[in-house]
């Protein structure tokens, strides 16, 4: 019986913690968004839209989203966790190219240097995020818009 509420808790403690992260996930982005007044809230809750208001953040084409959210979809609808072979190297490719673009122009538009920050977010994943999210930076003008 104990390893059955042990388990139950243990369950509801990881969907719990799932769905903070994904709240948090997304106010992250959000205050991103808040930077270039792109979005709202619950705008950045919606999966893949997030990413395409990223991309307008920006100022990059939408097209750059179907690069970062296609190889994580293929291999969700394939079963697997890492495509291996020569699609799959290629789809961590276009993956990483699309990755480091949108957060080095995301960077760019902030008045941080492009390749820094996409080579960083490639790199550490999620923390230089938070430092652009957190920090006092604005769109500067003259960038590319």
């Amino acid at each position: 019986m104990f390893a059955l509420l042990f388990g139950t808790f243990a369950l509801f403690a990881v969907i719990l913690f799932t769905f903070g992260f994904y709240l948090f996930s997304a106010y992250v982005l959000f205050r991103i968004g808040e930077k270039f007044r792109i979005g709202s809230y619950p705008a950045f809750l919606v999966p893949v839209y997030n990413v395409m208001l990223l991309c307008d953040c920006a100022g990059i084409t939408r097209w750059t989203a179907a690069g970062i959210v296609m190889p994580g979809l293929a291999a969700a609808l394939l079963g697997i966790f890492i495509p291996l072979g020569d699609a799959g190297y290629a789809a961590l490719a276009i993956f990483t190219f699309s990755w480091i673009y949108l957060w080095g122009s995301v960077a760019e538009r902030l008045g941080k240097n492009f390749w820094l920050w996409g080579l960083l977010t490639a790199f550490l994943g999620g923390i230089p995020i938070l430092f652009l999210a957190f920090d006092s930076s604005l769109p500067s003008r003259g960038r590319r818009q």
